[in-house]
């Protein structure tokens, strides 16, 4: 569940110069996924990712992740 205080942020695409990924439209948070399971379909895989992304895009703290100063916004939003 969003805090109240982040009902703003979205999960946004980033492509710069040193990142490439899913991250926060309000702070420096990026998501960093672990590896497939060997065991693991392609369905299940799949599942995975979005499950643990979403867990993580909601839980994180973005005092925590604060944004360099005159960085620029992510270049693509979701939803």
């Amino acid at each position: 569940m969003l805090r109240e205080e982040n009902s703003s942020r979205e999960l946004v695409w980033n492509e710069g110069q040193n990142v490439e990924g899913w991250g926060c439209s309000e702070c420096a948070w990026v998501f960093n996924p672990s590896g497939p399971r060997a065991d693991e379909s392609l369905d299940e895989m799949k599942r995975t990712f979005k499950t643990q992304l979403s867990a993580e895009f909601d839980s994180h703290a973005c005092a925590e992740h604060p944004r360099v100063k005159d960085a620029a916004p992510w270049k693509r939003r979701v939803g």
